[in-house]
């Protein structure tokens, strides 16, 4: 009888629990919302980054300027009438800082360009306003203009620097050479702050080594000789510019614009453009997500695409047919110019059931340098 009574009173607790238990989410359910918010920003992360070096590479500009331009929060028609009129002569610098406070077409009468001019599906992205705040105010060094990537390069340096000697000579810890080394091996690429350790005796640092490497470079002058005229930073490198008959406006124009800076210092805001950003957030908002673009700015994106992979007008057909959306397509194009394929088989690897980022170990591709492309494939 006591065992019934017990059975009894737990029926009771279970039929009393079960409304509870259905109407509460399990704890999966719970995690359900954030998750697929999260997996948006991801993608809107790394649509951002693809459209980043769709523009790059069609204005012949390094990454990080329109990486920027997007992560202060400028959307994608912003930075296509940006590079649209910077096409057209006028400084990003100077645009940037003027749509901050003025629509596009009042820009544009601001640096003298007739919107009129600007190709036909530019000219519907001017009445598109911020989705957010007023972005941040950028300031590029270099200002920008079409070519620029080109005009940034610093020459490659021997592996063998600093040498036995010149490790002697300025008494340098192994420390110290391995740093110069690594800045050598990539200017741009490593962090700000490693240019400015110590790089040997008589006050040098590591940011001397790159900016005595590239002068000996294009004049018949020894590192050694340079690095001995700056030990103990009695000369600053304008004068030491002057003494060995180079212009100084090498320092601010050109590479060097992306190591100078960091040892003489700058403003903040300022984006030096030669360097590659260091961090990318694992997010970005919604609004870079490329299904939330609106028609007009897919319609103007697209060309860009295209242009930047070289697609022929039978690709292009054959993408517009295809049903894919823009991420894939770039993928689809991406993939296909770094196997060697032709874009219908790259296509028909993905339509029979291959995922995007299976394609590259399958095919056995190198990705180095295709961070863009690396991001889209972890998505």
């Amino acid at each position: 009888m006591k065992h019934a009574i017990v059975r009894l009173l737990c029926l009771g607790l279970l039929i009393g629990l079960a409304p509870a238990a259905l109407a509460r989410p399990s704890s999966d359910d719970d995690s359900s919302l954030p998750h697929a918010v999260d997996l948006s920003a991801r993608q809107a992360g790394a649509d951002l980054r693809q459209a980043a070096s769709w523009l790059a590479r069609c204005y012949e500009v390094p990454e990080r300027v329109p990486q920027e331009m997007f992560l202060a929060g400028y959307t994608y028609s912003d930075a296509l009438v940006a590079f649209a009129m910077m096409h057209k002569g006028a400084s990003l610098n100077e645009l940037l800082e003027q749509r901050r406070k003025l629509r596009w077409a009042e820009v544009a009468r601001q640096v003298e360009i007739d919107p009129n001019t600007l190709p036909e599906v530019i000219k519907p992205l001017l009445p598109l306003g911020f989705v957010r705040e007023t972005p941040d105010l950028l300031h590029f060094l270099p200002d920008v203009y079409p070519g620029l990537k080109h005009d940034l390069t610093i020459n490659a340096f021997p592996p063998t620097i600093p040498n036995e000697v010149q490790k002697v000579r300025f008494n340098m810890s192994n420390e110290e050479v391995a740093n110069i080394r690594r800045a050598l091996d990539d200017p741009f690429g490593v962090p700000e702050s490693l240019m400015l350790e110590t790089g040997g005796k008589n006050a040098l640092i590591v940011g001397d080594w790159v900016l005595a490497g590239v002068i000996a470079h294009h004049r018949p002058l020894s590192m050694e000789s340079i690095l001995s005229a700056r030990g103990g930073q009695q000369l600053s490198w304008q004068e030491i510019c002057l003494a060995f008959g180079v212009r100084p406006d090498v320092l601010t124009k050109g590479p060097l614009t992306g190591v100078y800076p960091i040892m003489s210092g700058y403003t903040p805001g300022t984006i030096l453009c030669a360097r590659k950003r260091e961090h990318f957030p694992e997010g970005a908002p919604l609004i870079y997500e490329f299904s939330r673009m609106a028609i007009n700015e897919r319609e103007a994106l697209r060309p860009l695409m295209l242009r930047a992979y070289e697609a022929t007008p039978v690709e292009a057909g054959l993408l517009e047919r295809s049903n894919l959306g823009l991420a894939d397509q770039s993928i689809a194009l991406q993939l296909s110019r770094l196997s060697g394929l032709a874009l219908q088989q790259i296509i028909d690897y993905h339509t029979r059931g291959t995922a995007w980022n299976a394609l590259p170990t399958r095919l056995g591709l190198d990705l180095t340098g295709e961070d863009a492309l690396r991001r889209a494939l972890s998505n």
